[in-house]
Formats: C-alpha cells, structure tokens, sequence
C-alpha cells in the first residue's frame, strides 16, 4: 500500500510529475492542475496560473497533500 509520503504530484494530460519552477494552470471546477503547456481550458474556467510551487501556496486548502513537495 502507497502512503501519502509517495505521492507525485503530476498532470493528469501527460502525466508528467511536476517539478518546481514548471508554469502550470489550475482548474477552477475541479482544482486540478496542469501544465501551461498541456492547458486545454478555456480562459474563464482557469482559476490560477504561475510557478508549480506558487499555486500551491496560493492554494493550500486545496493543495494539502503537496506540502512535502514544497518544504522539501
């Protein structure tokens, strides 16, 4: 069984795990987030863009999860 300590977190379009400094988006009905570049969205669904790690900080209700991705 995977602990919460092996989640990568990754774009559910390419499936690539995020790494710092990569732009992403932020899905505004579903909170996910994607790369820019695999952005699919359109403009008014779009909640948040920027750094990886600056959207989850923007976003930490949401973002919980990836707290060890950012203090590490």
């Amino acid at each position: 069984m995977k602990s919460k300590n092996n989640i990568k977190p990754h774009c559910h379009v390419c499936m690539e795990e995020f790494m710092m400094g990569v732009d992403v988006v932020m899905d505004g009905t579903f909170k996910g987030i994607i790369h820019a570049d695999c952005n699919y969205l359109p403009p008014d669904e779009i909640e948040d863009r920027g750094k990886f790690e600056d959207v989850v900080m923007r976003n930490q209700r949401w973002f919980n999860q990836f707290n060890h991705v950012i203090m590490h």
